[in-house]
């Protein structure tokens, strides 16, 4: 992978995509590894999602991210009180949503260190877009986990 540099809104851009990938390999590998159907299921729209990220930033206009306006993502926070889950073959779905919105912060995180360290406004701008899709995706699967694994009796 190649390193990130904040000078260049190319490189910048490119680096994301070689995350894109890899989080994709990543799912991918998951998915065809997990037994469970449902599991595999769940990891291929994991693959999908990240390919989603990844025309996102090939289709990316940066002249358009001046003007853009992000709106804030709720974050539920239900991460901070998980442990990290090693991928195993036999996963329950319940690790498998904890692995993946484990995932998703350390990209939320990685990317909003870098918008921080960027003072060229579009690259530092295109960091806080990838920080909030990621935010987006680990909020969608917070969702999941609390509406189908926690339950209020």
């Amino acid at each position: 992978m190649s390193t990130v540099s904040c000078s260049s809104m190319n490189d910048v851009v490119k680096f994301a995509i070689e995350k894109e990938e890899k989080a994709m390999d990543f799912y991918q590998k998951c998915a065809d590894r997990a037994k469970n159907p449902g599991i595999k299921k769940f990891f291929k729209e994991m693959v999908e999602e990240e390919q989603r990220h990844k025309k996102l930033l090939q289709d990316l206009d940066p002249s358009g991210l001046e003007g853009m306006k992000l709106d804030k993502v709720e974050d539920l926070r239900i991460s901070d009180y998980l442990v990290d889950v090693q991928f195993k073959e036999d996963i329950t779905y319940q690790e498998a949503l904890t692995l993946a919105m484990k995932k998703e912060e350390k990209a939320y995180e990685f990317y909003s260190a870098w918008k921080d360290r960027c003072m060229q406004e579009k690259t530092a701008k295109l960091f806080e877009m990838l920080a909030q899709e990621e935010m987006k995706h680990k909020r969608k699967i917070e969702t999941v986990y609390d509406e189908e694994i926690l339950t209020w009796d």
